[in-house]
């Protein structure tokens, strides 16, 4: 599904959802794999595909996080972080996003090779740096804390981010909020917030409304990431206004994890209409074999969003970005205005 038609890929773009681990070539889980002699169910591209992608709507959120296992496996050196990262960059640039915030999970991502995080960050901050000058972007990272890996992992990364806060934008609560309770999180994402570090929250994905309610009541989020599902409660449409939270949707992602039944029932538009500051972004491109081109096919020709309605987006998403101003107004006063 992948786009690269001109009339989505001329057009300057910000994405401010879209999570490192997801993003890693077929290509170069191989090389990671021959050069760290890794176990892969295929070392051809074609057929480590059909296990690294989704192609189809899946049963559930839990049967996609099931396919990063060998997206894990890849990140076997800071070496590896910092060529995903370079060649995430390098795909970002030919559909002309030029304003980019990138999340990765320090504790989920680095745990499987016992990476050390900072010597990992360095990586990344060599491929931003470099990318920013290449491709004339502003790029900004974001650290996640996987519910699933316990509120003790939460303390450990937001503690981390805070000291690397110089490189780090801002922290996102992400892994199923089902299974995971944000009660347990919100003395470290309020830590988080106290230290500077803007904040945002996976909810209302796979989850009610209610959930939307009390990720905003306990936790007071600057961004939600999916948040599709408060469209089944207008009085957490209305807070959602009254608050000023954008939410960060995924379209195509919100499909292949049955988080709406069809595509065409998605409800970006009818968010959008309601007043609600939404922006449209890719999640996992490489998992889900989407791109932002694609996303923008899918709101303009699929659920009927004007062009003008989807740069309206686009403007939500530097207003809401967390790149300091200066760096993201750079870039938008020059290619988006």
């Amino acid at each position: 599904m992948k786009n690269f038609d001109p009339n989505y890929n001329d057009i300057p773009k910000s994405e401010i959802h879209i999570h490192l681990e997801g993003s890693i070539r077929t290509g170069t889980i191989l090389d990671a794999a021959r050069e760290y002699g890794l176990k892969l169910p295929s070392y051809e591209v074609d057929e480590l595909d059909k296990h690294v992608k989704i192609y189809e709507q899946m049963r559930d959120l839990h049967a996609v996080l099931e396919a990063f296992e060998i997206f894990q496996r890849s990140i076997a050196s800071p070496q590896v972080v910092e060529r995903i990262a370079w060649e995430l960059f390098e795909d970002a640039a030919r559909q002309n996003i030029k304003l980019f915030e990138v999340r990765f999970s320090p504790d989920w991502a680095f745990h499987g090779h016992s990476l050390d995080w900072d010597e990992c960050l360095e990586g990344l901050i060599r491929a931003k740096s470099r990318a920013e000058a290449e491709f004339d972007m502003a790029i900004g990272y974001i650290a996640i804390t996987s519910r699933s890996m316990g509120p003790a992992s939460c303390v450990k990364t937001v503690d981390w981010a805070i000291r690397q806060r110089q490189h780090i934008l801002g922290v996102d609560l992400a892994d199923s909020e089902r299974d995971f309770p944000l009660r347990e999180f919100v003395p470290s994402i309020m830590k988080a917030k106290e230290a500077g570090l803007k904040v945002t929250i996976h909810s209302g994905e796979d989850t009610p409304a209610s959930f939307v309610r009390e990720t905003i009541e306990l936790a007071s989020p600057d961004r939600i990431g999916h948040g599709i599902h408060a469209i089944e409660d207008m009085q957490v449409i209305e807070l959602l206004k009254e608050r000023g939270i954008t939410l960060e949707v995924n379209p195509w992602s919100n499909y292949l994890t049955n988080a709406v039944r069809t595509i065409e029932e998605h409800p970006l538009k009818r968010l959008f209409d309601l007043g609600v500051k939404v922006t449209i972004n890719s999640d996992d491109p490489e998992v889900l074999e989407t791109n932002l081109n694609n996303e923008y096919r899918i709101a303009h020709e699929v659920l009927g969003m004007s062009m003008d309605e989807i740069a309206t987006c686009n403007r939500y998403a530097y207003e809401a970005s967390f790149i300091p101003e200066e760096e993201k107004k750079r870039v938008w006063e020059k290619y988006f205005q």
